[in-house]
């Protein structure tokens, strides 16, 4: 725990309030709770009496390549995702094996597997098979 570290408030329905950065850090730990007491400023007029907001704490950012979550396939307990190869201007189909981290809403985060600039084909993977001729929409 440290100043400056962001803060997330949101709603029950999961609707960012504010961001904000811890500026406050109690010396003190509370023994029956276990816990310390951290503060984050928050503007006037966005929060009433009673009102339960989550406050998640953003530990570390790292820039990560996303892809759909219905852009990976399964097999075996490895996770794939193809991509559409450049070979002398037509493109083809490849099965690519891919780490994922966490999920970021409906996409997963990268940690390995892909290479900048690489396309990932997100749609009708159903029916792909490696090696396949595709044509990238974009």
């Amino acid at each position: 725990m440290r100043r400056g570290l962001g803060v997330n408030l949101v709603d029950n329905s999961g609707k960012l309030l504010e961001h904000t950065a811890i500026d406050f850090i109690s010396p003190q730990v509370d023994n029956q709770l276990q816990g310390i007491l951290v503060k984050a400023p928050v503007r006037n007029g966005l929060l009433r009496n009673q009102q339960l907001v989550q406050a998640r704490v953003i530990w570390s950012t790292v820039p990560r390549p996303v892809v759909p979550v219905l852009a990976v396939t399964r097999l075996g307990g490895q996770t794939f995702v193809f991509i559409a190869a450049d070979k002398g201007g037509k493109y083809f189909a490849e099965e690519r094996p891919i780490t994922l981290g966490d999920t970021v809403g409906n996409n997963y985060a990268v940690l390995s597997g892909l290479q900048k600039g690489e396309k990932v084909i997100v749609s009708g993977t159903q029916y792909l098979v490696n090696g396949m001729p595709v044509q990238p929409l974009g």
